[in-house]
């Protein structure tokens, strides 16, 4: 298979830097042409390996960065949850036609969580939906939880139940129900391995997992790291907390409340939005010849 040439949407976020420091090991180098392009609203020297592409997606521009990308056989979106950036998004991949195309999901499993909180996340489920009806191969990476020591599941923990300051845990079902989890980097590297493969033999959806934990493990890990005590003050069983969650997000969803969010999903188990019984590792790094897995 001849190399791909790849171009991103944004790198500010969590996943921008791990990737491009996943792309400069050169692991890749292979099987992917360079340089890749960037598009980015920060003035960046381009490089002979990245080819930054400055421009703002919010102010349109669409036959101005549908030009510049011109060619490219996979576009990888990691942009936030903005229903314009999105659009605009849609009108430059529909003008570039890449033979692939990631959209800015990296997370829950979107249809397993709709079939108890229906149209949640609706707007990342129909922006993949409207670039698969240009007739473009799109897939969405499914990651479950970030592991970020320093934040996710180390110090920001209330998507387990934990009240940092109050000292206190509110279980959300079983707190041995299991949980997948994604570090960043596998992240970074199953991204790049992905846009590698022939885009007919990969499935529209694909979930990886570095590891997998119980919400007890995260807590248990929290008090060991912290030396604290923490006070279970309330357990709620995981019926009562879909109905629960529900009824929250039928009165309107406030972003600030999605590690609420996350334990009432992965509250409720298996295939349900936050842990798999169908994972695709092998399909990104067979055998674990690409890379080693990392651990919570």
């Amino acid at each position: 298979m001849p190399k791909v040439s790849v171009a991103f949407f944004g790198i500010s976020g969590f996943l921008g830097n791990p990737i491009i420091q996943a792309f400069e090991t050169g692991k890749f180098d292979d099987k992917i042409e360079l340089p890749i392009k960037v598009v980015t609203r920060k003035e960046l020297q381009s490089t002979d390996r990245i080819q930054y592409i400055v421009g703002n997606l919010e102010y349109g521009m669409v036959d101005s960065f549908a030009s510049q990308l011109e060619g490219v056989d996979v576009i990888v979106e990691l942009l936030a949850v903005d229903p314009a950036l999105f659009t605009t998004v849609e009108k430059i991949v529909q003008k570039v036609k890449p033979k692939l195309f990631l959209p800015s999901e990296f997370g829950v499993d979107i249809d397993q969580v709709n079939s108890y909180i229906p149209g949640f996340l609706n707007v990342k489920k129909t922006h993949a939906n409207n670039v698969r009806e240009f007739g473009i191969k799109t897939v969405s990476v499914v990651t479950a939880e970030f592991a970020v020591p320093g934040s996710f599941l180390y110090e920001w923990v209330a998507q387990v139940g934990i009240d940092v300051k109050e000292k206190t845990i509110t279980h959300f079902g079983d707190p041995n129900t299991k949980i997948t989890i994604c570090k960043l980097a596998d992240i970074a590297n199953s991204v790049l391995s992905l846009v590698t493969l022939d885009p007919q033999t990969i499935p529209d959806t694909v979930r990886i997992q570095s590891d997998e934990v119980t919400f007890q493990d995260v807590i248990d890990r929290y008090v060991q790291t912290h030396d604290v005590e923490l006070k279970v003050v309330k357990t709620i069983p995981k019926e009562q907390v879909a109905k629960d969650i529900l009824t929250r997000y039928e009165s309107g969803f406030n972003k600030n409340d999605i590690f609420l969010y996350l334990q009432a999903i992965a509250s409720q188990g298996i295939d349900k939005g936050l842990h798999f019984s169908e994972i695709h590792n092998q399909l990104v790094n067979p055998g674990e010849s690409l890379w080693k897995w990392e651990k919570f």
